[in-house]
């Protein structure tokens, strides 16, 4: 696992980065490959396996940046992360990764110099935004299992990030993105290299800004409520209150604000009943984010036969103003578990006459009243928060991540090396959001609010009031519409606000080392060459998950109210340890080890001129619980004809659970329920000691054909995927318990098996009279989940012809997907699903997401001397979404066909070239297809920049 690139694949790659100012204008042919083998003669493209190989000639020819937009041309890669949606990404906003076949993030393993990289904390996906693409030379993609060579992780495949070696000279380049409704995207880098004799160093530093780009600056994201109501909320400000004398009820639910329309002057939906709102246009389509990489590599030659190599990565990621919801939906409060009736608004709160009087008319109540129960509201919703100019509620993300590398390699003979290396990384990421702390918000209402408040009066000594009323916002900031409920001098201050909302989130801590190493030679066996590759490795995992405050904590504030620990000791009480916050949960501390050990063989032998035959075994011991595994593979290449090559290989993979897959400990968080109108419940989600590691069948089958410039291939991919590790359901848990209706106001099936996954409010649930609605919390855990199979087809073609000084390439790349089949999700004799077909289907809030039947690309590229001109084209195919396949807004998320067009220009310069380049994306303003999400579309189709036009410029000594 993650061993150096044997010496013949070095050799190639300082002849190909050498020299620094060749103009690119299309890839340079690759012979030998390692990515799959750890054997000297390593692999073709047209190899046994399924490599695909992009140098950075053909990705800078097609206008390709970063490593995210690399991943998104690829169509045998499925739903993958990268951009700053929310909804999309959840918790791992600006995080990128790499998810081969749509079987999972974690499941295709990223390397760098073939070795690994750094992940995001505790979930075994490598974070791809890290990658410092200005020092690479190309990138490799087996699209295949490989857990017979690489081990764990790698079940749908491997994608290898390879440095150039041997540069000398200076490179550097910048480019700037124009996007409508944003302030740009801009990157710059800088390279520098140098031979020192039998040494060569390499030292370069990068930066990206990607800045804000708001919803309301795309009208298809802004849906009326009868075609998509995803984005739509009827927990609002202006709330419901019941006004109330002595606490007895003295008229019906009431909607703050309905004299003077409030509701509907700042954007809202006025059912009477509730105020219904949309939260989409105080969010953001991209967040502002900034990224920074730091590089540097050694090669020195010690001897003739002994080199040593070693690099060092430092990367960073950080978005301090994620946009969110003004604020979150009550689910809990001083009562515990429950949207409805938690919290109370005196009469004396300076705020309330204005709120009476302009919710309800003279003489309509029969008492004056001393109070209202807030039956149901967020604190902030159509009046932004004040906190933000937008008004949106804020968080914030930050990633950071160091990687060392070092090693020898040596030549005992011509036909006989060794390879030893150690890695050590360490990734953190901190992600946190605001929420209102429950005790602190119903303190600040009867006027014992601030971090200053030391006396015994409610208004008094430093304490100031909560103003929960819609009259306390001037208006609706995203959208510009004005309050006509509004009373200067009503606002909430910011030092009140400081108090009363705390950030929810934690900070993962990984770490690992990596000792590998291997020997290749080669030989004659029986008048048959014979190649070979054995060795070893040991990785150590240390992960650390910390709460960023002691709110966060269940150990420190497990309860409604401070230092009350008291909803711990009966499990059967109504005091259940909900946390401080309305609505986040919270992340208890982890302290988790993992240690692997690992041997391998891999052989190949050429039984007659033309056929070869690789056989590759893997043994891995993860220890208890989890075991040791066996990994055998075969794969075979028959060179047919001087132009046909058949290839095809069978092989079997194992994944077993990481660190945090094994603990009973897991954070809290939270998810809209369909069935329940789409409101947003607590889920407690915990790992699982008795997982067994999920294993995977693989096999590929294919044909290359070259001839002239032209070549072609295409392979035939399965995957026989057992015991993926998933977690419970909670769509299907909160469907099962309240069955027969999606508002959540149909009742509650108490008798059901599943309601042992449920938290009612109140903590009981009673046939009858509970509504689906009541469920405060869903319980949810990592298990061995359904099997699954998988198998399509891959296309590639390209063509390559050079006229003098002119010369044209073109290439196409698809990938069809023939089936995506999910046997039923049973567990402990429930069946929580049951089986189905994911190919064409959206498969929204199931798995394995978006898998559209075609993806592909293609592009023509001609030069004309020291010019180019390339045109890039992407289709991803549309598809069905499995909730709502008949309604007739997005029943049907339809296809998207991007083109884009790119063109440059290399002047010769006094000791170097100047390249200027200027490119066109989405050439006709493509917008994506409508789809019933928050976004109103899916981000694993479509794009919501919109046309961009993006300028860029390199100068190379």
């Amino acid at each position: 696992m993650g061993l150096a690139a044997p010496a013949m694949a070095q050799d190639a790659d300082a002849a190909i980065a050498a020299d620094p100012q060749p103009l690119r204008t299309e890839p340079a042919p690759r012979e030998i490959v390692v990515t799959g083998s750890y054997l000297r003669v390593g692999e073709q493209e047209d190899g046994a396996l399924p490599v695909d190989v992009f140098g950075v000639e053909e990705l800078e020819v097609r206008g390709i940046e970063s490593p995210l937009e690399f991943i998104k041309t690829l169509p045998s890669v499925g739903t993958s992360l990268g951009d700053s949606n929310q909804y999309g990404a959840g918790n791992s906003q600006g995080v990128g990764s790499l998810n081969l076949r749509n079987l999972g993030r974690e499941r295709t393993l990223v390397l760098f110099n073939s070795r690994r990289y750094m992940p995001e904390p505790g979930d075994g996906a490598v974070d791809t935004n890290l990658i410092p693409m200005f020092a690479l030379d190309r990138i490799e993609v087996l699209k295949d299992g490989a857990a017979s060579t690489y081990g764990s992780d790698a079940i749908a495949g491997v994608a290898n990030f390879v440095t150039r070696r041997g540069f000398d000279g200076l490179e550097v380049e910048g480019n700037y993105t124009f996007i409508d409704g944003s302030d740009g995207d801009w990157q710059g880098s800088i390279l520098f290299g140098k031979n020192l004799g039998d040494a060569n160093i390499m030292l370069g530093a990068g930066y990206q800004r990607r800045s804000e780009l708001p919803t309301t600056e795309r009208d298809f994201t802004q849906q009326a409520f009868s075609d998509n109501p995803s984005g739509y909320s009827p927990v609002s400000n202006p709330g419901i209150y019941i006004p109330l004398f002595n606490g007895t009820p003295i008229a019906g639910p009431a909607q703050d604000g309905q004299l003077v329309d409030a509701c509907e002057s700042l954007g809202g939906i006025d059912e009477g009943a509730v105020c219904r709102y949309s939260y989409i246009p105080f969010v953001n389509l991209v967040e502002d984010q900034e990224r920074y990489q730091f590089y540097g590599q050694l090669d020195v030659d010690l001897s003739d036969s002994t080199r040593f190599h070693s690099e060092a990565i430092y990367a960073h990621t950080s978005s301090d103003s994620l946009g969110y919801s003004p604020s979150y939906p009550i689910t809990s409060g001083p009562n515990g578990p429950g949207s409805i009736g938690q919290f109370v608004v005196p009469a004396y709160n300076p705020y309330f006459g204005d709120f009476l009087n302009q919710t309800f008319a003279p003489g309509t109540l029969p008492v004056a009243p001393n109070a209202a129960l807030i039956y149901l509201f967020r604190p902030f919703a159509l009046g932004g928060s004040p906190t933000d100019p937008r008004g949106a509620g804020l968080g914030g993300a930050e990633n950071n991540g160091w990687r060392v590398v070092g090693g020898l390699e040596h030549d005992f003979s011509d036909d006989f090396s060794g390879q030893v290396y150690g890695t050590f990384l360490r990734s953190t990421r901190t992600a946190y959001s605001l929420d209102f702390i429950s005790q602190r918000l119903q303190s600040a209402l009867f006027g014992f609010g601030g971090e200053d408040c030391t006396g015994g009066v409610p208004g008094v000594g430093g304490c100031e009031f909560f103003n929960p009323f819609i009259n306390a916002a001037p208006g609706n900031p995203a959208l510009g519409l004005d309050n006509p409920g509004y009373v200067p001098g009503n606002e909430n201050s910011t030092a009140l606000l400081d108090w009363v909302r705390q950030p929810s989130g934690t900070t993962g801590i990984e770490e690992q080392f990596i000792l590998d190493m291997v020997f290749n030679g080669y030989s004659n066996l029986f008048g048959m060459d014979l190649d070979y590759a054995f060795g070893g490795q040991y990785r150590h995992t240390d992960y650390r998950n910390k709460p960023i405050n002691r709110f966060s904590d269940p150990l420190l504030y497990p309860c409604v109210n401070d230092g009350d620990f008291s909803c711990l000791e009966d499990p059967d009480d109504n005091n259940f340890p909900t946390g401080p916050f309305t609505f986040l949960g919270q992340y208890p501390a982890d302290s988790l080890n993992q240690s692997v050990y690992a041997v391998f063989a891999e052989a190949r032998i050429e039984p007659f001129d033309g056929f070869e035959l690789i056989g590759a075994l893997r043994y891995e011991d993860y220890g208890d619980p989890v075991g040791s595994t066996l990994n055998p593979k075969l794969s075979a290449r028959w060179a047919a004809t001087e132009w046909l090559t058949l290839r095809g290989s069978v092989g079997d993979t194992f994944r077993g659970p990481l660190p945090v897959n094994l603990t009973l400990g897991g954070p809290s968080g939270v998810a809209g329920i369909d069935v329940l109108g789409n409101n947003y419940k607590a889920t407690d989600n915990t790992g699982n000691p008795d997982l067994d590691p999920e294993t995977a069948l693989t096999y590929n089958v294919g044909a290359v054909v070259e001839f002239g410039g032209f070549s072609a291939s295409v392979d035939f991919w399965t995957y026989e995927f057992n015991g993926r590790f998933t977690d419970l359901p909670v769509q299907a848990i909160a469907a099962a318990v309240a069955p027969g209706g999606t508002s959540g106001n149909q009742l509650a099936d108490c008798s059901s098996p599943f309601t042992q996954f449920v938290t009612f409010a109140g903590g009981v649930c009673e046939q009858g009279t509970t509504i689906g609605d009541d469920i405060s919390r869903i319980r949810t855990l990592t298990v061995n989940g359904p099997d699954v199979t998988t198998r399509g087809l891959d296309f590639s073609l390209s063509y390559v012809r050079d006229f003098g000084n002119f010369g044209l390439s073109a290439g196409a790349n698809a990938t069809y997907t023939l089936e995506y089949d999910f046997t039923d999700f049973v567990y402990e004799g429930l069946t929580f699903s049951e089986g189905y077909d994911a190919k064409g289907f959206a498969n929204y809030n199931r798995a394995p997401g978006t898998v559209s039947p075609w993806r592909a690309n293609g592009y023509a590229s001609a030069r004309f001397g020291n010019a180019s001109l390339t045109w890039n084209m992407t289709y991803i195919d549309g598809v069905t979404d499995n909730r709502t396949p008949d309604d007739p807004f997005a029943g049907t998320v339809g296809s998207f066909f991007k083109n884009d067009l790119l063109g440059a220009y290399t002047f010769d310069i006094k000791g170097g070239q100047l390249r200027l380049s200027a490119s066109v994306e989405n050439i006709f303003d493509q917008d994506p297809p409508l789809a019933r999400l928050e976004y109103s579309y899916d981000p694993f189709i479509g794009t919501a920049l919109g046309r961009t036009y993006r300028l860029g410029a390199r100068v190379s000594f």
